[in-house]
């Protein structure tokens, strides 16, 4: 009777352990990843009432049952496919978008991120210059004040954006955060003949040497000329006194 009670018990007990050539019913869990807009992002949006885009993807092995997007301005619906895109309210100023992934058996994930939203068209990008100031034999000219203008002005009275700086001993300059492509560009020296050029730049980062003519200095050849019309002034002066 103790051995029949024994593997009764020991049947008990197998029969309730799992078989371990079984795997277990479990659901994977649900996973999300939002890939615009980044956290931290600024965002320039030109219409109103402003929306941001907000797109990611959802893996979700029992199936997508949900993504919604909520702001403090509203909330929105991204229906259930594993990737998602849709325009969510927003305003002005910080904003936290949460974005949440339901699947088909309940399981929730969240992403959190925080936009900073401005009304109106993107400022344009500022560009970098460097280079030297010299004059027509190429020697430096230090202490020469360089002036970048924008050619975009501030509101009210349109004030160019202006960057400024002087040049050193070797006549080199460096001007940083210009605002735009397109700069009036002013150089100005004691003794020499002001410079004034304007620049359409291609680049954010850009080489640009400057050539200063001394004051006084007059075209090349123009000097030659008034001295052989002075000679022939000259010249007739004493054939009409010989007459």
């Amino acid at each position: 009777m103790e051995i029949r009670h024994i593997l009764t018990v020991i049947a008990v007990l197998l029969i309730a352990l799992p078989s371990p050539g079984l795997a277990s019913d479990r659901t994977e869990e649900i996973s999300l990843i939002v890939r615009s807009p980044v956290d931290g992002a600024e965002a320039w949006i030109d219409v109103v009432p402003p929306h941001i885009a907000v797109v990611g993807n959802v893996s979700a092995p029992a199936g997508v049952r949900e993504v919604r997007v909520q702001s403090g301005a509203g909330e929105v619906s991204c229906g259930n496919r594993t990737t998602f895109a849709c325009s969510v309210p927003v305003s002005t100023g910080e904003n936290t978008i949460t974005v949440v992934a339901i699947d088909n058996s309940g399981n929730r994930e969240e992403e959190t991120l925080n936009v900073t939203v401005h009304i109106g068209l993107p400022p344009p990008e500022a560009i970098t210059v460097s280079g030297r100031v010299t004059d027509p034999g190429g020697n430096p000219i230090p202490g020469a004040s360089v002036r970048f203008e924008s050619g975009i002005g501030l509101a009210p009275d349109n004030t160019p954006l202006a960057v400024t700086t002087v040049t050193g001993p070797d006549g080199r300059y460096l001007i940083e955060d210009a605002i735009g492509y397109q700069q009036t560009i002013r150089v100005d020296k004691e003794g020499y003949l002001p410079l004034r050029r304007e620049i359409a730049f291609e680049n954010l980062t850009n080489t640009l040497d400057l050539k200063m003519d001394p004051e006084g200095r007059n075209a090349p050849g123009f000097g030659l000329l008034i001295g052989v019309f002075a000679l022939l002034g000259a010249s007739l002066l004493l054939r009409v006194r010989r007459r």
